[in-house]
């Protein structure tokens, strides 16, 4: 009889415990997972603000119902958490090619460390007869370095580059971008010019993210310049004896920036980058994406997306997100 009294015991303290385990997994999933999550319920002032305690940062679930990898076209690629490394996809991430016009990111950091905002810039006739973009300033034109940066992150202009180099010196200019790269550890990465047509300005998916998180953390206003979708700039030029005041109407080049309906669908913003485009590159693109919490007290993720040489970008950059969407839980 004891024993059996024991055995009933047993029983119970079982069925206690099991229901004790999963009212608690009920409690959690409808308390503090909250599957309807908006980000337009953030403030996203400080949003490239580095975290200052990584250690309280979460690691998300994986969804192991999504088991497949995406299909993407890049030779290279990279799909990572900016504040704690956690890859969520990698492809060749030290696979190291011709970037193009993701040159101009730390063309634009160079720019910025080294010259006031205000500091006037005139565009010679090296800068002028740059190839690659469309001629929209005069000759020796002046325009302030913060104008001619906006020119360079949002229609690309190597024009604007090569002005910003030279106005240095290209030669030093050049060397101040290697320079950083190796102060950022960026191994697998080499710069010969500032715009990006050179096919020997190579980097790396893993090194692109050195960069991307230093801009975030030291230079975020490069990154809100470069997601502006439309923004004037004002030169100046002589004609005769009379200076004239010009405004230049820029519209953002990347797609990205004019919030394409994928990025609402799955609730996504972008947050700043660069594209690239060159024959020996093929299309480029390395950027940042806010990404929504499903947990209560959460913050947005900050989610870091390499692309290279691939005949699609835009394409590969949908499949990936729309891949983490599905395939993790934050």
């Amino acid at each position: 009889m004891d024993s059996w009294k024991k055995i009933v015991k047993i029983i119970l303290i079982i069925i206690v415990g099991v229901g004790i385990g999963f009212g608690g997994s009920w409690f959690y999933a409808h308390f503090f997972i909250n599957e309807n999550f908006r980000l337009n319920g953030y403030s996203f002032s400080d949003q490239y603000t580095a975290r200052s305690n990584l250690s309280a940062i979460t690691y998300p679930f994986r969804n192991w119902d999504v088991r497949n990898d995406p299909s993407i076209n890049a030779e290279g690629a990279l799909l990572v958490d900016l504040d704690s490394d956690f890859i969520f996809y990698q492809k060749q991430p030290n696979l190291r090619r011709p970037i193009a016009s993701l040159t101009k990111l730390m063309t634009a950091v160079i720019a910025e460390k080294n010259f006031s905002p205000d500091e006037e810039v005139t565009i010679s006739e090296k800068a002028l007869n740059t190839d690659g973009d469309p001629n929209i300033f005069y000759q020796d034109e002046r325009l302030k370095v913060n104008d001619l940066i906006k020119a360079l992150l949002m229609i690309s202009s190597n024009k604007a580059a090569q002005a910003l180099a030279l106005h240095m010196g290209e030669e030093k200019f050049v060397g101040l971008m290697n320079e950083m790269a190796k102060e950022l550890e960026m191994t697998q990465t080499t710069f010969v010019e500032p715009t990006g047509l050179s096919f020997l300005n190579q980097s790396t998916p893993s090194d692109l993210k050195k960069l991307l998180r230093y801009i975030v953390d030291e230079h975020p206003n490069l990154l809100i310049i470069s997601k502006t979708a439309q923004d004037k700039i004002t030169g100046v030029y002589n004609k005769g004896q009379k200076s004239i005041a010009v405004v230049h109407d820029l519209s953002n080049i990347n797609l990205l920036s004019h919030n394409p309906d994928f990025l609402n669908e799955i609730n996504v913003i972008y947050a700043g980058g660069k594209t690239g485009f060159t024959d020996e590159a093929w299309q480029t693109f390395c950027g940042v994406f806010l990404v929504p919490s499903q947990r209560s007290n959460e913050p947005p993720r900050r989610v870091l997306v390499v692309v290279l040489k691939t005949a699609d970008r835009y394409n590969d950059i949908e499949t990936l997100l729309r891949w983490l969407n599905k395939a993790y839980v934050f």
